[in-house]
C-alpha cells in the first residue's frame, strides 16, 4: 500500500503497480492508480481501511507529521525520504529492492540522477518558482525550494533560484521579502484544469508589484503542466517544460536584465 502519490507513480513506473493493494485519496496518477481502493491520506490515514486491505507492507513519504507508530502498529511501514533530488534516487532504489524491481529501479533511478544533476548555472537567470494560488490573491507566497525535486528541475532547465541556500521549514515568502528578493522573473506552477482561473486572474496581485524587475520587463508568467506538482518520473517532464518558458522569456541564454 502506498500514502503517497509520488511514491505510487514511482511504484507503477519501475513495474510494481500491480503489487498495490490499496493508496492514498490523492493518488491519481497513472489511471490505474484510481481504480484502486483508497485508504485517506499519509497525515491523515483511513485506519479501518488499511486493516480492511491487509498491506503486508505500507510505504509512507518521511514526512515529519506522519503518525508513524499508529501505522507502525498496523504493519510494517517504510517511511521514505522523498525531498531532494538524492533522497528521490535513493527512495527509487529502495522501492525497486523492496518490490523485486531493482533493475527497473536502478534504470529509473539513475535516468533521474543524469536528467537532473546538474550544476547551478553560474549565469543563469534568477528565477522564482511559485506554487500556483487559483484566487491571485496574495498574502504569503508558496515557492519552490532550492532543496528539492523541483528545485533541482528549475536548475536543470538553466535557472538560479531566487531564494539562496537550503530551507528546512515552510518554503513561503511575504510580499515584503519578494520585493526585496527581486527575481528576474516569476514562474507559477499550475496544474490544468476545466474550471481553473484565467491567467490574468492568477497574475492579478502579481501584475501590481509594479517595483518588481520581473514585472516591467513581462517576466511573470504562468506555467501550466500537468506536471506541476508531480515528485515522481515526470518531474523529467517539468523540466523540459520549464526549460521551454525559460528560453521564451530569455531568448538569449544566460541573459538578465
Amino acid at each position: 500500500m502506498s500514502l503517497s502519490p509520488a511514491i505510487t507513480e514511482t511504484l507503477f513506473a519501475i513495474g510494481a503497480g500491480p503489487q498495490l493493494v490499496g493508496v492514498s485519496d490523492y493518488c491519481d496518477y497513472p489511471q490505474e492508480a484510481k481504480k484502486l481502493p483508497r485508504a485517506g491520506t499519509a497525515l491523515t490515514p483511513s485506519y479501518e481501511a488499511i486493516v480492511r486491505l491487509a498491506p503486508t507492507l505500507i510505504l509512507c513519504e518521511a514526512a515529519a507529521s506522519a503518525p508513524r507508530r499508529e501505522l507502525t502498529a498496523l504493519g510494517v511501514t517504510k517511511f521514505v525520504p522523498w525531498l531532494s533530488l538524492e533522497d528521490i534516487v535513493a527512495g527509487t532504489r529502495l522501492l525497486g529492492a523492496l518490490t523485486s524491481q531493482a533493475a527497473a529501479a536502478d534504470a529509473l533511478a539513475t535516468k533521474l540522477w543524469d536528467g537532473l544533476a546538474v550544476a547551478e548555472a553560474p549565469n543563469g537567470p534568477r528565477v522564482l518558482l511559485v506554487l500556483g494560488e487559483g484566487t491571485g490573491k496574495l498574502s504569503e507566497i508558496y515557492f519552490v525550494r532550492r532543496n528539492s525535486i523541483h528545485g533541482a528541475a528549475l536548475r536543470a532547465a538553466g535557472a538560479r533560484n531566487a531564494v539562496p541556500g537550503d530551507i528546512a521549514g515552510v518554503p513561503r515568502l511575504s510580499i515584503e521579502e519578494l520585493l526585496r528578493l527581486d527575481p528576474d522573473a516569476i514562474i507559477v506552477l499550475v496544474s490544468p484544469s476545466p474550471n481553473a482561473p484565467s491567467d490574468a486572474d492568477i497574475l492579478h496581485d502579481y501584475q501590481a508589484l509594479e517595483p518588481l524587475a520581473a514585472r516591467q520587463h513581462n517576466r511573470i508568467v504562468v506555467l501550466k503542466s500537468d506536471e506541476a506538482f508531480a515528485q515522481g518520473p515526470r518531474v523529467l517532464t517539468l523540466a523540459e517544460h520549464l526549460k521551454q518558458k525559460l528560453a521564451e522569456l530569455f531568448p538569449t541564454p544566460g541573459k538578465a536584465p
